[in-house]
């Protein structure tokens, strides 16, 4: 062979089959696999815990708010074009 000339490379034959891990072992590599991502979660502080409990009240009662603004005026319309109506 010269020195310019590469082999091609060899492909490997497939039997059709390729063997698939037992169901058992499929699950022991899925508890590893959790072990390892539960080794890699950032729990938060208690402080951001908190804030955040904080943000999502006030966000509830001032969304709740508008909420019962719009539905007061609505409901104000409503009456308005109902006894205008009658």
């Amino acid at each position: 062979m010269a020195k310019n000339e590469q082999k091609a490379p060899e492909k490997k034959k497939n039997s059709g089959k390729e063997k698939k891990p037992g169901f058992f072992s499929r699950v022991g590599k899925w508890f590893v696999d959790l072990k390892s991502e539960c080794r890699k979660i950032v729990w938060p502080t208690r402080k951001q815990t908190r804030n955040n409990t904080l943000i999502v009240i006030a966000t509830i009662l001032v969304i709740g708010v508008f909420i019962w603004v719009l539905d007061a005026i609505f409901n104000l319309g409503i009456t308005t074009l109902i006894s205008v109506a009658a």
